[in-house]
């Protein structure tokens, strides 16, 4: 078993983590630019086979009241995509307010951040929550 690639989508900006690899811990590692970082495929997979990927995880920003709108639509079209490019199984997360946890997270004093920190940072919340969810007897996990 590898480590798992968790992403946040957005159309200009896609926040990426990545999991050590016993699945126990995500981390913030990158933030794929339109326009800027080529291809996304080719991003994204140079990371997951730098990284021994073996699994992406993908966040779905379903509307307040769980429905699919047309960000979540697009998110979900994305990784299909993804992950017939890359070979990878893909699981779709729910990532309701997972951006503004971020952009929570990274406010405080003295604390400088990037326009693209928040991505990075909710793809590391959507991907721990994926992790935690799949192993529900580790310690802190919901």
């Amino acid at each position: 078993m590898g480590a798992v690639l968790g992403l946040d989508y957005g159309t200009s900006r896609i926040g990426i983590a990545v999991s050590d690899p016993t699945r126990t811990l995500a981390t913030a590692v990158a933030v794929h630019r339109a326009g800027r970082d080529g291809p996304v495929a080719a991003f994204v997979g140079a990371l997951a086979r730098e990284r021994g990927v073996d699994q992406l995880v993908v966040g779905l920003p379903l509307t307040a009241d769980g429905r699919m709108g047309e960000i979540a639509e697009r998110a979900k079209h994305f990784a299909e995509k993804l992950g017939e490019d890359l070979g990878l199984p893909v699981a779709l997360v729910d990532e309701r307010y997972s951006t503004q946890e971020a952009e929570r997270l990274l406010r405080g004093p003295g604390r400088k951040r990037s326009r693209e920190a928040p991505d990075a940072v909710a793809a590391e919340l959507i991907l721990q929550q994926y992790l935690d969810a799949a192993d529900p007897g580790r310690e802190g996990a919901p």
